[in-house]
């Protein structure tokens, strides 16, 4: 089990390294929760917290995946969150910048 920190990190990085290029006339929408959760390694370990987050056992992140962004909650309360849109095939993540990395 990765830590959140770590998973988030972890994502990012692998993305990052996949990085591509969009042609300017693809109409992208924001990812439906199902698409983002197939594609999230380790969301099905998740548990929801009556704070509104879920959390894997043992973790004290807190995860938010809803209808075009994965939101983390850390343990000092600050949030980082991250879009997700997706043109029907391709899932890319968004990030605070507007750098597009492929999901």
């Amino acid at each position: 089990m990765l830590p959140s920190r770590t998973l988030l990190i972890g994502v990012i990085a692998t993305l990052a390294s996949s990085h591509m290029a969009l042609a300017e006339n693809v109409r992208f929408r924001n990812a439906k929760e199902n698409e983002i959760r197939q594609l999230l390694k380790g969301a099905s370990d998740l548990r929801k917290a009556s704070n509104g987050y879920e959390y894997r056992p043992g973790n004290k992140n807190g995860y938010k995946i809803s209808n075009g962004q994965i939101c983390v909650l850390f343990p000092n309360k600050q949030t980082d969150c991250i879009s997700i849109k997706t043109d029907g095939n391709v899932l890319q993540m968004i990030d605070n910048k507007g750098n597009r990395i492929k999901f």
